[in-house]
This record gives C-alpha cells, structure tokens and sequence, in this order.
C-alpha cells in the first residue's frame, strides 16, 4: 500500500463522516472538485494561479459588476439617502485600488 492509497482511505472516511441536513451535499461537492484537473492535481505554478485570479478581478465581468457597483451605491446614497457617505467613499477606494493596483503598482516601483 502506498502513502497515497493511505491518504485516499483516510480522506474518504473524513468525507463519509460529513453529517447534517446538507451532508451529502458537501460530500459530492468535495468529491466533484477533486475530479477538477486544476484543483485536484496541483500542475499550475503559484505565479500562473495568481496571475489568474488577477485576470479574473481586473476582466470585462469584474469591471461591469464594478461600475453597476457605483451606480447602485451612488444612487442609494445621493438620490434616496439610504446608504451613508463614508460607506460610499470606501466602496469607490475599494474599487479605484481593485482596477488601479496594477498600474499604482508599476508607477511605484518603475
């Protein structure tokens, strides 16, 4: 028996241990991700994940639910004085580092 088959057996007895009313649920949600190429053989490079998740916070999707963001926020706070200032400050903050980090980044280091 190699180390891996003992790790597999002890892994699918944590796994058939999960109980509760969403129990089965977890079971086959972890079962489903370890049969991912990407997250069950860990082949990707620390530099490509983080690249992606870059990629994934500064693409078309993450910049349209950016500007929806301000939108929304700016109206719950000017319009309908729903929402306080500061909140709406920080939500701008958030965003500007999120889309400028990359650029502040390069400007800062040279």
């Amino acid at each position: 028996m190699t180390v891996s088959s003992k790790m597999l057996k002890k892994l699918k007895k944590k796994i058939a241990d999960v109980k509760g009313p969403l129990g089965h649920i977890k079971r086959y949600g972890f079962l489903s991700l370890l049969m991912v190429p990407g997250v069950g053989h860990a082949t990707a490079s620390i530099d490509s994940v983080l690249t992606k998740g870059l990629s994934i916070l500064q693409g078309p999707l993450a910049k349209g639910i950016g500007v929806m963001a301000i939108v929304g926020s700016g109206y719950l706070c000017l319009a309908r004085n729903k929402l306080p200032k500061e909140q709406f400050v920080m939500i701008l903050v958030g965003l500007g580092i999120i889309f400028g980090g990359s650029s502040l980044f390069t400007t800062l280091t040279g």
